[in-house]
């Protein structure tokens, strides 16, 4: 975040000498009318962008969320499992979940994926696709029993859903091109705030007001589209909640 300060204010001080540089050449006569319209546009050209980056961020929560359910709701759903079975069901499980708050969030912070969170789900869910994970036969059946078998197929494969979408919008980075189009709008916006505007102190305003409420939204921009390095979304901590409460 400093550095989009960093480079606000490099922006700022050279549309100053620009705006300097132009007006030593003649006199001009723009109207302070016309930053009324450059501001707007760069008002909604921000608010544009964060609110897409925003809304990917709520979808990425939503997804993390849907994962700590179906963990819970596949913890629950196997323990109609005899012992031995609940056992190493549940262990899978807890491992699978445990290397999602340890492993994968270091990975996710370079757009990748964990390896050992790979391989710990497909364990999972190669026993629940084995006879290791079927019902005895003969046994007694309940109510949570006899849908056994297709709530816990269902609650993998969602599982595995739900990990693919943290996955895909972990990582939500803005092309360079959209970090120059707001470098562009905002240094026209500080050349033409200088152009129309006379006297050292006005200057020094105008300068202190873009440098203040300028880059806010930059950092917004920043801060949601890497929302897990900059600590939006806790995994680790969310899962290990989850962890306590049903595994």
């Amino acid at each position: 975040m400093l550095l989009i300060y960093l480079a606000f204010v490099v922006l700022t001080a050279g549309a100053l000498v620009l705006a300097r540089w132009v007006k030593a050449r003649g006199s001009l006569k723009l109207q302070p009318g016309l930053l009324s319209p450059l501001g707007s546009l760069y008002t909604l050209t921000t608010a544009f962008l964060l609110s897409n980056v925003i809304f990917q961020f709520t979808i990425l929560r939503t997804a993390l969320t849907e994962e700590v359910v179906t963990i819970n709701k596949l913890g629950a759903v196997m323990s109609v499992l005899p012992v031995a079975q609940r056992i190493e069901a549940r262990r899978l499980l807890y491992d699978y979940a445990e290397s999602v708050a340890h492993d994968e969030p270091q990975a996710m912070l370079l757009g990748q994926r964990s390896e050992i969170t790979q391989e710990r789900i497909d364990r999972l869910r190669d026993f629940l696709a084995s006879p290791d994970a079927s019902l005895p036969e003969g046994g007694v059946v309940t109510p949570e029993s006899a849908s056994y078998m297709e709530r816990a197929s269902d609650f993998s494969f969602d599982l595995i859903d739900a990990r693919e979408r943290r996955l895909s919008l972990a990582r939500q980075t803005l092309p360079a091109r959209l970090w120059l189009a707001i470098a562009v709008m905002y240094f026209a916006l500080a050349l033409l705030a200088f152009l129309v505007q006379g006297g050292a102190w006005t200057t020094t305003w105008v300068a202190t007001i873009l440098l203040l409420a300028a880059p806010v939204p930059a950092v917004m921009l920043f801060v949601y589209s890497n929302p897990i390095a900059n600590g939006l979304i806790d995994i680790t901590a969310t899962i290990e909640v989850a962890l306590e409460r049903s595994l």
